[in-house]
């Protein structure tokens, strides 16, 4: 895989880790699209750790704030609280990736099934949108939130899984759906994405040590760009989207999918 490539993959995952269009949808159909073999295991682990690095930077006060509160006896009760929120909410996301992610990435990673499932989120992120757009009563801060709304949150992000539903989206959406409002449905998506993006990246690089998938094939110079890019797109990424979403919602998102999976259905008929 020459720099090209691996610049073009660094790319797409770090817009889409973070822009509510799916990054799984995008990485089945990039080398479809562009005509490379597939990235192997050892980038996929790199793009993965440096959207999960523009995360830590962006929100480096947030997840500090977190972190302690796990640790000191006098931190904040609604801080820690959130902490062990976040928590608990990545458990169905990570139980539903180590039963059934195989299956998953062998079944379902096809264009149709991904065009399809941008449609159907679609739609479900246009109700969100509108929702929160008539919501009458205050907007509740991320504190603000009880268990059983987190919880509602991370079962929507276990079905990020299903490549075309995209995990900021979904997350967003649900954080709507609990009155949050935009701004602070996106942050928090992002925050409890952090343990998902972890274990994925994690995950990738542990089979790559045990398999040897992609270790020959790409150069330390190589895997590094995809890191660097990877994490600078992604800091973009994040910033845009907040920009987005507390101005205009899900709407511009909600029509790239829509256009993105009208293509895939006349571009490549089942």
């Amino acid at each position: 895989m020459d720099y090209l490539h691996i610049i073009l993959l660094s790319v797409i995952q770090g817009l889409t880790e973070f822009l509510p269009v799916s990054s799984s949808g995008h990485l089945v159909l990039a080398p479809m699209v562009f005509d490379f073999d597939d990235q192997g295991l050892a980038l996929d682990a790199i793009l993965h750790l440096g959207t999960l690095l523009a995360i830590f930077i962006y929100f480096r006060r947030d997840l500090t704030e977190l972190g302690l509160s796990l640790c000191r006896a006098d931190a904040d009760p609604a801080t820690r609280g959130l902490a062990m929120s976040l928590l608990l909410a990545s458990i169905p996301a990570g139980a539903l990736g180590f039963f059934a992610g195989d299956t998953i990435e062998a079944n379902l990673r096809n264009p149709t099934f991904v065009a399809y499932n941008l449609l159907v989120w679609s739609a479900v992120f246009y109700i969100a949108d509108r929702y929160s757009r008539r919501v009458t009563t205050r907007p509740l801060e991320l504190k603000e939130l009880q268990l059983g709304q987190v919880m509602l949150v991370g079962f929507a992000q276990a079905l990020a899984l299903l490549p075309g539903t995209s995990r900021s989206g979904v997350t967003i959406a649900a954080g709507l759906f609990t009155n949050l409002a935009p701004t602070a449905a996106a942050r928090f998506s992002f925050l409890l994405g952090t343990p998902v993006i972890f274990a994925a990246g994690i995950y990738e690089l542990d089979k790559v040590f045990l398999s040897g998938n992609g270790m020959p094939a790409l150069g330390a110079g190589q895997l590094l760009t995809g890191l660097l890019l990877s994490f600078l797109v992604g800091l973009g990424a994040i910033y845009l989207l907040l920009k987005i979403v507390s101005r205009v919602g899900l709407i511009p998102f909600i029509v790239y999918r829509v256009i993105l999976a009208l293509f895939i259905l006349f571009a490549y008929p089942h």
